[in-house]
């Protein structure tokens, strides 16, 4: 268990000795369990001296995992300069900002895009599924991404916006590529051919094994939400677990979200954003995402649109050309059977997706869980 404990306004000579106490004090209290890690939380420490830090640092030799959070920009600089961010972990205070008024470019499962100013943009997350650890992965996997020569979005800070948190990213002079199609529709199978290039250069790109996570993880968390809805059998979420177990392993390099909506354009160059899903895998698991929203989402009016800044039409065709120059498959009848495969692994995510997206209305779900149900069913039937 994480024990948090919180920092008076300062620790020093004066009372750095009780505060040592009351740190023995509260972790003796959870006496007869287990203690993993202890978080000390400075959201209202101004100022801490040496006395204090001593203490922290018999804290830590009983206590291994120890980690401060919420520092200002002056505590965290006494962390930084004694050489105590080196000994535990500190991370700052997130600062807060309003997206109010500001132009969204972009939406999907994860969260919605705005554009801050003419350099930033920034991703503000879903709360359901997006906890401040899988978003400091996503900064880490565009660090991975970036040094491994994908050509991605460098994150620089995460924030709070109200009670969600966000990323912020420094896009300079950019647009999404929904909206560069969106404006110049006659260039759509141009940039169609350019994102089937770019995704076929991630495919080819191989990460060690541990760099990133499993993308099976990633389906296997859809699985789990799904169960946590109540809205499915267990039978149903059992046969849903053993098929993803199923997939082949790869270290192939998966983006996870890969749509006009989560590409940029800067400069002419096609630039990746929202790593949240970025892992390793088979292929065909990245091409889900790109299927749910560049050909489901087509099939209701006005769903390209909201994701994408394009039109359903539009969207479609961007598809049609994107889809044979990825695959190479010229075959109208081989193509829409490499189709329903797809068709089927995005019913993996649906399974979860439809249980806490706001754009689902609730007296749906019943109906929703049960069409998905079957139609998983009948799609297993022809992996068999």
């Amino acid at each position: 268990m994480n024990v948090v404990i919180k920092f008076p306004k300062s620790v020093d000579a004066r009372n750095s000795d009780d505060f040592g106490r009351e740190i023995e004090a509260r972790l003796a209290s959870y006496q007869g369990e287990s203690i993993d890690e202890v978080t000390l939380d400075a959201d209202e420490l101004d100022y801490i001296s040496s006395a204090g830090l001593r203490v922290l640092l018999k804290c830590k030799k009983k206590w291994i995992n120890v980690s401060v959070i919420n520092a200002s920009s002056a505590v965290f600089e006494i962390f930084e300069t004694t050489g105590f961010t080196e000994l535990l972990s500190v991370e700052k205070k997130l600062r807060n900002i309003s997206v109010d008024g500001l132009p969204c470019i972009g939406k999907g499962a994860n969260g919605a895009v705005y554009r801050l100013d003419e350099e930033r943009i920034i991703k503000v997350y879903n709360p359901i599924s997006n906890t401040i650890e899988r978003i400091k992965r996503e900064k880490s996997s565009a660090r991975q991404a970036f040094i491994h020569d994908i050509p991605s979005a460098i994150s620089y800070d995460i924030v709070k916006v109200g009670d969600r948190y966000g990323m912020i990213y420094e896009m300079i002079k950019a647009k999404t590529l929904g909206e560069t199609i969106a404006d110049a529709p006659d260039k759509k199978e141009y940039y169609a051919r350019q994102m089937a290039k770019l995704l076929k250069k991630l495919h080819s790109t191989e990460f060690d094994d541990g760099v990133l996570p499993d993308a099976r993880d990633g389906l296997m968390l859809w699985a789990d939400i799904a169960a946590r809805s109540g809205w499915y059998s267990d039978e149903i979420i059992e046969k849903l677990r053993g098929f993803i177990r199923s997939i082949p392993a790869a270290n192939t390099f998966i983006h996870g979200d890969f749509h006009p909506g989560n590409i940029m354009v800067c400069d002419g160059e096609l630039i990746l954003i929202d790593m949240g899903d970025a892992s390793v895998g088979d292929p065909v698991i990245d091409l889900l995402g790109s299927y749910q929203i560049m050909r489901l989402v087509t099939q209701r009016s006005g769903g390209a649109e909201r994701y994408t800044g394009m039109s359903d039409e539009l969207l479609s065709s961007v598809w049609d050309v994107f889809i044979h120059e990825y695959t190479g498959i010229t075959d109208e009848n081989e193509l829409a059977k490499y189709e329903n495969k797809l068709k089927f692994f995005a019913i993996i995510r649906s399974f979860a997706g439809v249980t806490f997206s706001e754009l689902v209305p609730k007296e749906t779900l019943p109906a929703l869980t049960k069409n998905i149900s079957e139609a998983f069913l009948r799609g297993l039937q022809c992996f068999r």
